[in-house]
């Protein structure tokens, strides 16, 4: 049985109950460090080095945190009580714990990308699409074929949240990989706003979908290739959205711009 935290946070089912002691632990102000490093015991980055999180001030003045975390496998976390720094820190190492093969791919991309264009360089189009994707992805697990991918690029919110209601977790499976997107979720409103990647698979288990996704990615990935979906209005993770009136704000809900050039 779930416990509360994972009740109460239902973008959690599926994740180890470590992560509700750790969420714990950081909004009581306490060092979670043990706690995650417990939770990423064996877990490697793309060089097969083992991960572990690291104070923040391990990162050396003008390294890239990327490339860091790619040369030595360190993750560096900040633990300062009660700050939104911490949270935010101790929700990527999670998902580190959760998704290894798919956050190594990221990270190998990142700093691939950063030893191209130069820690100083301009972002190109593929570090603003790897950071929007590191930080604030849903993949939503489909089938091949299903229709619910085009719902969502046209936005059409009612027939994809409330006329395939009872598909959700089933055949669409909405799973949370975006740290900051947790962190927000720690005091939820309704217009925090994931941006969905689209994995066709039939797989279940978490460390097979991991491998499906890892994958997925490559250096062709651009912003356009994720479409924004606000969470809460997912069936189940918020109670508000068992009335269909919910999806009526616009201002979360919004509709497909009239003019390509406004999306």
């Amino acid at each position: 049985m779930p416990n509360a935290v994972h009740v109460q946070q239902p973008w959690l089912t599926g994740l180890d109950p470590l992560c509700t002691e750790v969420l714990e632990a950081v909004d009581m102000g306490k060092d979670a460090t043990p706690l995650l490093n417990q939770a990423l015991a064996g877990q490697l980055n793309a060089q097969g080095l083992p991960l572990r999180c690291v104070a923040q001030e391990s990162l050396p003045t003008g390294m890239a945190y990327e490339q860091f975390i790619y040369d030595t496998g360190c993750i560096p976390t900040r633990t300062l009580a009660g700050s939104k720094g911490a949270m935010h820190d101790a929700c990527n190492a999670l998902m580190w714990a959760h998704y290894p093969r798919s956050k190594a791919r990221l990270n190998e991309l990142q700093a691939a990308a950063i030893r191209a264009d130069g820690i100083q360089g301009t972002r190109g189009r593929l570090r603003d699409a790897l950071t929007l994707f590191d930080e604030s992805a849903l993949i939503l697990c489909c089938p091949a074929g299903d229709t619910a991918p085009a719902l969502l690029t046209q936005r059409l919110w009612k027939p994809l949240l409330v006329g395939r209601r009872s598909d959700w977790h089933a055949q669409l499976r909405p799973l949370l990989l975006g740290h900051a997107v947790i962190q927000k979720l720690q005091t939820p409103y309704p217009a925090i706003t994931a941006q969905v990647w689209v994995l066709h698979t039939d797989a279940r288990d978490l460390p097979a979908i991991d491998s499906a996704l890892a994958a997925s990615l490559d250096a062709s990935l651009t912003p356009q290739a994720l479409h924004p979906l606000p969470v809460l209005g997912i069936p189940q993770w918020w109670a508000a959205n068992e009335d269909a009136a919910f999806y009526d704000n616009a201002q979360v809900f919004r509709p497909l711009p009239a003019h390509p050039l406004a999306l």
